[in-house]
């Protein structure tokens, strides 16, 4: 049986066939997933997971193929967007509270 093909070598193939990527999301879809829900809460990462994944994609031709694994590299993007979203939502509550609002509870 032979190994299956190494994410540099998905990742470069997805470059000309774009379906290609799809390994990458199956094989790191649940690690990434569990980073956001520590960092973020499960809800809000079911919504970013899918934004890592498209960033991902969009950025894969500068992806450096330093190790075998784009696990890293995934990591660091979820890192991003979870800091964003953290960032948004502080601010969000801050302008809530120089209006006297009350903020109300996120769904996502």
């Amino acid at each position: 049986m032979s190994r299956p093909p190494s994410d540099a070598a998905v990742i470069r193939t997805s470059l000309a066939d774009p379906a290609a990527f799809g390994a990458i999301f199956d094989r790191h879809a649940s690690p990434v997933h569990g980073f956001l829900a520590r960092r973020v809460g499960r809800d809000v990462a079911d919504g970013l997971l899918g934004d890592v994944f498209c960033v991902a994609f969009e950025r894969r031709a500068t992806y450096r193929a330093e190790s075998d694994s784009a696990l890293p590299w995934l990591y660091g993007i979820a890192w991003n967007l979870a800091a964003k979203d953290l960032r948004q939502r502080g601010r969000r509550h801050a302008a809530l509270g120089r209006l006297g609002a009350q903020p109300e509870q996120e769904h996502r």
